[in-house]
């Protein structure tokens, strides 16, 4: 019997070339550390002893040095080959993270501090190379899909992060002839992150195409005309990096904080929002073929927008007896709604600031949500000292990724406008 056929738009992802797959199969390993962090890390700092405002204090060490170094990276990798600094990002990212677990678990918050702000820096790396990388890897009429199989990543790393987490702390304790193993949060940690190790390796393997436009002048050159084109670009992107950074990296806590949910109960629905993410990002090329940049950016974040307000008001009735059922399922289909427009609001910046910026935006890009996730962080941490309620937050948030979303309505009017003038 002849086996069934794939959709296209599966069969599309199967006509990648290799390169870009490797490629991807490297950032799966580095998102289980990042996604592990995601659901876990301000969990495990809370169980050793600290606050949700000293909590927001130390996680955003992670953002300074992205703020601060983005834009001199992108306009030292613009143009240049990009195998090796990834290779580097993928060797110092894991090594970071192991290192702030342990500073934290013995207590040295000064050297955890310095572990984050490499951290930080290791990640910066990575995501100023990442979407150039996976453009120069794929040929014009596959960019779609390299760039949601690399947003596809983040969703497969959360799947799997979350169900191990869940399982792990199921489990709770296990005895093992004479050896007490202990399933927490930290341990969950170390494991992902110790599987993020495999990346550089992977990473080693990619070819290393050269840029399609080479840069012609000094390295810290930006021609005059691209400057206004990159600010209109970054403004959308400041207002939803805010409004993330007050509310979305604080999920857990506020699931923990307003209805007591535990690590492994977040986890698991963590788990089961990013199948959906996973699903809704592979498809995202073709619904953007379908509908356009307009569904696939505006239509689908406005939905998103109201879940989130929603399971922020949640708050105000959390202990009626359908609150936590409610705030469940928006947070399990915000989710899959907000990363849905991901993969193509990155391509639609890359093809408004055309190929000469890609590495400077990728940049610009991380220095903006590293510099407003920091500044998020602290003003959270400002917020919560003063017994500010999360409902609050969200609906700051929602009112920010508003904003966002209408500035992207300008980008759209000029890349259709740009495409309508191109010859048939």
């Amino acid at each position: 019997m002849p086996m069934p056929r794939l959709p296209v738009w599966l069969e599309r992802y199967r006509a990648l070339p290799r390169g870009v797959q490797v490629f991807a199969a490297g950032q799966f390993l580095i998102n289980l550390i990042q996604t592990a962090q995601f659901l876990l890390l301000n969990l495990f700092l809370k169980d050793r002893g600290l606050d949700d405002p000293s909590i927001a204090a130390l996680t955003s060490q992670r953002f300074v040095a992205t703020f601060f170094l983005a834009i001199p990276a992108g306009l030292w990798l613009r143009g240049r080959p990009l195998r090796w600094p990834l290779i580097l990002g993928a060797t110092l990212f894991p090594l970071m993270a192991l290192a702030s677990l342990e500073t934290v678990r013995c207590g040295a918050m000064t050297a955890a501090s310095a572990c984050f702000l490499a951290m930080g820096f290791a990640g910066l790396i990575l995501n100023v190379a990442n979407l150039p990388m996976a453009m120069r890897l794929a040929p014009p009429h596959q960019t779609s899909e390299a760039i949601s199989l690399l947003f596809a990543t983040w969703a497969a790393a959360s799947i799997c992060g979350g169900l191990v987490a869940s399982v792990l702390q199921g489990i709770g304790h296990l005895d093992v002839g004479g050896l007490h193993l202990v399933f927490d949060e930290y341990s969950t940690l170390l494991l992902l992150t110790l599987a993020g190790f495999g990346a550089p390796f992977l990473f080693a393997r990619l070819p290393d195409p050269a840029a399609p436009c080479q840069a012609v002048k000094h390295w810290l050159h930006v021609h005059r005309g691209d400057v206004p084109v990159l600010l209109r670009t970054l403004l959308p992107t400041l207002c939803i990096a805010t409004g993330a950074g007050l509310s979305i990296q604080f999920l857990n806590l506020f699931f923990n904080s307003v209805f007591g949910l535990d690590a492994a109960r977040y986890s698991a629905f963590g788990s089961a929002s990013n199948v959906l993410v996973l699903i809704a990002g592979l498809i995202v090329p073709e619904v953007r073929r379908r509908f356009g940049w307009r569904g696939a950016i505006i239509g689908v974040q406005a939905v998103a927008v109201i879940l989130l307000a929603t399971m922020g008001f949640t708050e105000l009735w959390k202990h009626a007896a359908w609150a936590l059922p409610l705030a469940v399922t928006c947070f399990i289909i915000r989710q899959p709604l907000m990363s849905m427009a991901g993969p193509s609001i990155s391509e639609l910046t890359m093809t408004y600031v055309g190929e000469r910026n890609r590495e400077l935006m990728s940049a610009c890009n991380g220095a903006v949500w590293s510099g407003a996730w920091w500044l998020a962080a602290r003003v959270f941490q400002v917020l919560r000292s003063h017994e500010l309620p999360y409902w609050q937050i969200f609906l700051t948030t929602s009112i920010l990724y508003l904003v966002g979303t209408y500035f992207y309505l300008n980008l759209i009017h000029t890349v259709d406008r740009r495409d309508a003038q191109l010859p048939p």
